[in-house]
């Protein structure tokens, strides 16, 4: 071995991206889209690095899934990285601060041991500054060719830029940074493509005057066919960061800063300054933040102070409750819809999380006396998100990664009315492309209407609106929008524990009923084997498979625990599933005992000497009730499909679930109501049949009566003034199609009304509810059997 060389091995592995497939070429011009995790390209090499010179020389062997590849062939692929170890910074210099600081930086910031807390310096930066986004501004951008570094010309200019780190030095407070300008074009969090076309490089310190961080960055230079000749240069451009002190209605951002350039306007690659904010807002992390209320001169001529009657004195959230946040359905007037949270920054003079803080040890809202106490009125800022939803059928699953998210933007102040619940702000929302000089539309006012915290007349619902007080001619004018909310708040939270709880004490009591019922029906059939093949076996099927259709449809409860955070309200360390598992186990002992009846009923009837004329009775009973049970399913699924709407459920954990009825629960649906007149099988059998038999033991079809009514009369007595979350309901879901006043109504007579008429046929004779002439004119008898003996 060479003198100076070092033998090295290794792995050299890959992400390859591509329009689709996974194809290895040449650095791209355009930034691909897709990134092929599950076929990396892998090198195995093998080689030797020399000291002097620096260069590495190694080959191996690859493997790859290359489609469009013949004779493993593929280009030269380029290499680049920045140099991690022994790294000297020499551009940044105590010498240099002046030099890459900026003119206009003059702002109230905080220093950095106010932002650091006690930590390092690199850890700081890395959790605040290096794992954010920041959104662009462009400021005087008159072409493409003076809005960013370069001189190339870019269509789409990027929306927000990210910083990461090389490397760190808490002592001297110097870092080293890739800044990479990102388009608007949506990709997957574990995107780290690089495009040196787009991304600088440079090295920054901390300057403890000014309270900023200043960086010098420079270009990828010779980049256009090849890496292999790039280097550093055109170090021009400048960046500053801070942390401001203020906040106000039009800033909001817990870092700021601004990339600008020292080059002349009449110099090739020169831009005019962009700023940069912040996307996440870390308040705190800056617990000395401060907020200026700049618009009481409009809020008090938009926001009238509402005269509160004696007769109309209710208690509403206090501003410093939890219940002042809130996420929101946003509907427009042309039938959009979104979804979007409401977060409050500020109450008065106090950061929000910290006012509630400081209210700790006072006895929140829930928990103080009914009596009304009159609150006041208090100035409240807020930042409102809204996200409109793009359905599904628009969206091309495959291209879902690179969709581009419609967003609204607001930052409101106002004044919270407790007395009365009214919030009523004005707002500022950021202009996707700003109209000359103005980033922000000022002309909106937000009103919001909070549920009283007792009695929760409105249905537990925030309403309110978002409106533009612009003129229609105006081209920052929109049309209002709908805002709606769930006031969730503790007594709500014990009312739906509550009745979770009633309701799985319910469901349990009706499975026992279920069991208790069907027990006696066995020992009748014993008593009486006779009887047993005037039995009705569609009546047996239905009540076989009411019971084994949800085993078969919620198995998984029996054997591990499926937590859907969609659907599921509270934690419950293993109560609920615990007693869903005691449901499901009465179930299945329900269906045995129906299963058993069956099969006894089919036996006995099998070996009965009148079993021809049993069956014809059962075969007419079966072409009577399948085609009454076939038209109903389609009429069903007729009538759900003409009043097709997308359901919007509000959630307490997920600002907003857009759930759509399937098929299958239609389905399921009007399979319960088939449950339901369960009897009407046996009431047909026995006028087919004209059988006088006792059957059925009065405590079998009246205790399978009872349960079947139950689900409907709860329903019709339960509360529905407070909210109902999806998920919560585990008896009686008034979402289901034959959950309603009406069917709540219909369904318990005609339940009723079978019971009735079985047991006026037991007294009196299978065709005693039939006209003397509509009955059958032949009977049945018994033919005794001829042995051969």
């Amino acid at each position: 071995m060479i003198e100076g060389s070092f033998e090295l091995q290794g792995l050299l592995e890959s992400v390859l991206y591509g329009s689709g497939s996974s194809q290895i070429s040449v650095p791209p011009r355009v930034p691909p889209v897709v990134a092929d995790y599950s076929n990396p390209f892998i090198l195995k090499l093998h080689g030797f690095w020399s000291e002097s010179s620096g260069e590495l020389c190694m080959v191996g062997t690859g493997s790859a899934l290359l489609k469009e590849v013949d004779n493993n062939y593929f280009e030269t692929i380029s290499i680049l990285m920045p140099p991690q170890l022994n790294y000297k910074f020499t551009i940044v210099s105590g010498d240099s601060d002046d030099e890459i600081s900026g003119e206009s930086d003059f702002e109230e910031n905080f220093p950095i041991d106010s932002v650091l807390q006690g930590r390092s310096f690199c850890s700081k930066f890395t959790s605040l500054v290096f794992r954010n986004v920041f959104n662009l501004q462009y400021t005087g951008c008159r072409s493409s060719k003076k809005c960013l570094p370069g001189d190339g010309v870019i269509a789409n200019l990027p929306s927000s830029i990210s910083l990461s780190a090389i490397n760190c030095t808490g002592v001297l407070k110097r870092v080293r940074i890739f800044l990479k300008f990102d388009d608007n074009i949506k990709h997957s969090r574990h995107d780290k493509r690089f495009d040196p076309s787009k991304t600088l490089i440079g090295e920054g310190i901390w300057d403890d005057k000014k309270n900023q961080l200043h960086v010098l960055l420079c270009r990828f230079l010779d980049i256009a066919n090849s890496w292999s000749n790039a280097h550093v240069g055109d170090c021009t451009t400048r960046l500053s960061l801070r942390f401001p002190t203020i906040w106000s209605i039009k800033e909001t951002s817990t870092i700021m800063g601004q990339i600008w350039t020292n080059k002349t306007e009449e110099d090739s690659g020169y831009f005019e300054n962009i700023l940069f904010r912040s996307t996440e807002n870390h308040m705190h992390a800056l617990p000395d933040l401060k907020y200026e209320y700049t618009e009481h001169y409009r809020v008090r001529n938009l926001c009238p102070e509402k005269k509160l009657g004696r007769n109309r004195r209710r208690r509403y959230p206090s501003p410093n409750s939890i219940g002042m946040k809130f996420n929101m359905l946003v509907e427009s007037s042309e039938g959009r819809t979104g979804w979007g949270s409401a977060n409050a920054l500020t109450v008065n003079s106090q950061l929000y999380m910290h006012a509630r803080l400081s209210f700790a040890s006072i006895r929140d809202d829930f928990s103080k006396p009914t009596r009304w106490e009159p609150q006041g009125r208090a100035n409240i800022s807020y930042r409102i998100d809204i996200k409109w939803h793009t359905p599904s059928k628009l969206t091309d699953e495959d291209n879902a990664s690179i969709v581009p998210d419609e967003k609204m933007e607001i930052t409101a102040e106002g004044i919270y009315d407790a007395d009365t619940g009214g919030l009523c702000m004005i707002g500022c929302r950021k202009l996707d492309q700003p109209l000359g000089n103005d980033s922000m539309d000022c002309g909106i006012l937000l009103n919001f209407q909070f549920a009283p915290v007792k009695g929760l007349e409105k249905g537990g619902y925030i309403r309110g609106e978002i409106k533009s007080i612009r003129k229609k001619s105006d081209l920052l004018y929109f049309d209002h929008l709908d805002v709606s909310s769930v006031a969730y708040n503790r007594e709500q939270a014990r009312h739906t524990i509550w009745t979770m709880d009633l309701e799985i004490a319910l469901v349990v009591i009706c499975q026992t009923l279920v069991c208790l019922s069907v027990r006696p029906q066995l020992y009748h059939s014993k008593r009486h084997p006779n009887r047993l093949p005037f039995t009705s076996l569609v009546m047996l099927v239905i009540l076989a498979l009411g019971q084994l259709i949800p085993l078969v449809l919620n198995y998984e409860a029996l054997f591990y625990h499926k937590n859907d955070q969609g659907t599921v309200l509270f934690q419950t360390g293993g109560w609920l599933e615990a007693n869903e598992v005691i449901i499901r186990i009465t179930s299945m002992v329900a269906f045995l005992l129906y299963f058993r009846i069956l099969q006894q009923a089919f036996s006995s009837r099998s070996k009965d000497g009148n079993g021809k004329g049993l069956w014809f009775a059962e075969k007419m009973t079966l072409l009577v009730t399948l085609p009454l049970y076939v038209s109903g399913a389609i009429i069903v699924l007729l009538v759900d499909r003409a009043n097709y709407k997308c359901d919007i459920v509000l959630l307490p954990i997920s600002p907003v679930d857009y759930w759509q009825r399937s098929t299958l629960e239609d389905l399921k649906s009007y399979a319960g109501l088939i449950s339901d007149g369960f009897l009407l099988p046996q009431i047909l059998f026995n006028i087919f049949s004209n059988s006088a038999e006792n059957a059925l033991r009065p405590s079998f079809y009246i205790g399978t009566s009872l349960v079947r009514l139950l689900p409907h009369v709860y329903d019709l007595y339960c509360d529905h003034s407070y909210v109902e979350y999806k998920g919560t309901f585990i008896y009686a879901n008034p979402a289901e199609n034959f959950f309603s006043n009406v069917w709540d109504v219909i369904i318990p007579i005609g339940v009723s009304l079978f019971a009735a008429i079985i047991y006026l046929r037991q007294q009196f004779g299978g065709c005693c509810i039939v006209p003397k002439r509509f009955r059958w004119s032949e009977s049945y008898e018994n033919i005794p059997m001829v042995s051969e003996s």
